[in-house]
C-alpha cells in the first residue's frame, strides 16, 4: 500500500490515500475480518441481505393497494422479524405485562 501511494502523483495520490485510509480505519475497528468469517463459513457478499430486503420489505409492504405510514411499516417489520426469529412470545408477553402493570404516567 505504501509503495502504491508513493508511486502515485497529484490527485491520483490523494484518491489512493483516501482509499487506503478507508480500509485501514475499518480494519482497525475489526470490520474486515474476512479470514475469520470465511473460517466460520459465513457469507461475505450482500446477496442474502438484498434478497431478504426484497422478500421482507418490498413484497410485503409494497404493492398495488398497499399504503403504509413509515412508522407503521417499521412496526410491522419488527413484528415480522420477531415472528420469524421465534421470539414472538416476548412481544406478546410484553403486551400482557404492560396491561397488567401499566407504566405510570
Amino acid at each position: 500500500m505504501e509503495q502504491i501511494t508513493k508511486s502515485s502523483r497529484g490527485s491520483r495520490r490523494k484518491i489512493m490515500t483516501n482509499q487506503i485510509n478507508y480500509f485501514d480505519k475499518r480494519q482497525n475497528k475489526g470490520l474486515l475480518n474476512y479470514d475469520k468469517i470465511s473460517q466460520l463459513n459465513l457469507p461475505i457478499g450482500s446477496g442474502a441481505v438484498e434478497s431478504l430486503i426484497r422478500q421482507a420489505v418490498n413484497l410485503r409492504l409494497k404493492g398495488n393497494g398497499k399504503f403504509w405510514l413509515e412508522e407503521n411499516a417499521e412496526i410491522i417489520l419488527h413484528r415480522r422479524c420477531e415472528w420469524l426469529s421465534g421470539v414472538w412470545s416476548n412481544f406478546t408477553n410484553s403486551i400482557l405485562t404492560w396491561r397488567i402493570y401499566p407504566a405510570s404516567s
